[in-house]
Protein backbone atom coordinates (compact mmCIF):
# COMPACT_ATOMS: atom_id res chain seq x y z
CA UNK A 1 0.00 0.00 0.00
CA UNK A 2 0.91 3.10 -0.79
CA UNK A 3 2.19 5.75 2.22
CA UNK A 4 -0.01 9.77 1.45
CA UNK A 5 1.43 12.43 2.92
CA UNK A 6 -1.05 14.94 4.12
CA UNK A 7 0.05 18.06 3.53
CA UNK A 8 0.19 20.58 6.35
CA UNK A 9 -2.55 23.31 6.12
CA UNK A 10 0.11 26.25 5.53
CA UNK A 11 2.61 25.80 2.62
CA UNK A 12 3.93 29.05 3.31
CA UNK A 13 7.40 29.99 2.36
CA UNK A 14 8.68 29.00 5.77
CA UNK A 15 7.17 25.43 4.92
CA UNK A 16 9.12 25.43 1.43
CA UNK A 17 12.22 23.81 2.99
CA UNK A 18 10.49 21.00 5.26
CA UNK A 19 8.12 20.03 1.94
CA UNK A 20 10.97 19.47 -0.10
CA UNK A 21 13.12 17.36 2.94
CA UNK A 22 9.91 15.59 3.14
CA UNK A 23 9.25 15.07 -0.94
CA UNK A 24 12.97 13.93 -1.68
CA UNK A 25 12.68 11.34 1.33
CA UNK A 26 9.99 9.91 -0.18
CA UNK A 27 10.91 10.14 -3.80
CA UNK A 28 14.50 8.57 -2.41
CA UNK A 29 12.28 5.81 -0.16
CA UNK A 30 9.27 4.16 -1.37
CA UNK A 31 9.50 6.00 -5.03
CA UNK A 32 6.25 7.33 -5.52
CA UNK A 33 4.93 10.25 -4.38
CA UNK A 34 1.16 10.29 -2.70
CA UNK A 35 0.25 13.81 -1.51
CA UNK A 36 -3.45 15.12 0.10
CA UNK A 37 -4.23 18.12 -0.11
CA UNK A 38 -7.95 18.27 1.65
CA UNK A 39 -5.91 20.22 4.70
CA UNK A 40 -4.55 23.05 2.87
CA UNK A 41 -5.56 25.99 3.48
CA UNK A 42 -2.68 28.26 2.35
CA UNK A 43 -0.11 27.47 -0.84
CA UNK A 44 2.40 29.99 -1.40
CA UNK A 45 4.88 30.18 -4.38
CA UNK A 46 7.59 28.89 -2.69
CA UNK A 47 5.36 25.38 -2.07
CA UNK A 48 4.12 25.39 -5.21
CA UNK A 49 7.70 25.67 -6.84
CA UNK A 50 8.65 22.57 -4.72
CA UNK A 51 5.23 20.32 -6.04
CA UNK A 52 5.96 21.04 -9.40
CA UNK A 53 9.55 20.42 -9.27
CA UNK A 54 8.25 16.86 -6.81
CA UNK A 55 5.99 15.96 -10.12
CA UNK A 56 8.87 16.84 -12.61
CA UNK A 57 11.10 14.43 -10.07
CA UNK A 58 9.28 11.63 -9.98
CA UNK A 59 8.02 11.89 -13.54
CA UNK A 60 11.88 11.62 -14.13
CA UNK A 61 12.68 8.92 -11.72
CA UNK A 62 9.54 6.51 -13.31
CA UNK A 63 7.79 7.18 -10.03
CA UNK A 64 4.16 7.79 -9.70
CA UNK A 65 3.10 11.47 -8.26
CA UNK A 66 -0.64 12.03 -7.02
CA UNK A 67 -1.56 15.20 -5.51
CA UNK A 68 -5.13 14.62 -4.59
CA UNK A 69 -8.26 16.11 -2.50
CA UNK A 70 -7.15 19.56 -2.90
CA UNK A 71 -8.77 21.78 -0.60
CA UNK A 72 -10.63 24.75 -2.24
CA UNK A 73 -8.06 26.84 -1.20
CA UNK A 74 -5.27 24.97 -2.89
CA UNK A 75 -7.74 24.57 -5.66
CA UNK A 76 -8.04 28.28 -6.36
CA UNK A 77 -4.36 29.01 -6.00
CA UNK A 78 -3.47 26.19 -8.62
CA UNK A 79 -6.41 28.08 -10.93
CA UNK A 80 -4.76 31.33 -10.36
CA UNK A 81 -0.96 30.07 -11.16
CA UNK A 82 -2.62 28.58 -13.84
CA UNK A 83 -1.70 24.46 -12.61
CA UNK A 84 -4.79 22.97 -12.21
CA UNK A 85 -3.58 19.93 -13.82
CA UNK A 86 -1.01 19.41 -10.63
CA UNK A 87 -4.11 18.59 -8.68
CA UNK A 88 -7.11 15.96 -8.76
CA UNK A 89 -6.47 13.01 -8.52
CA UNK A 90 -8.47 11.06 -5.81
CA UNK A 91 -6.78 8.11 -3.63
Amino acid sequence: MATIFQLPASLDTAAATPLLDAVREQLAGAGDLHLDGSGVTELGQACLQVLLSARSAATKAGANFTLAQPSEAMSAMLKVAGCEDLAGEIF
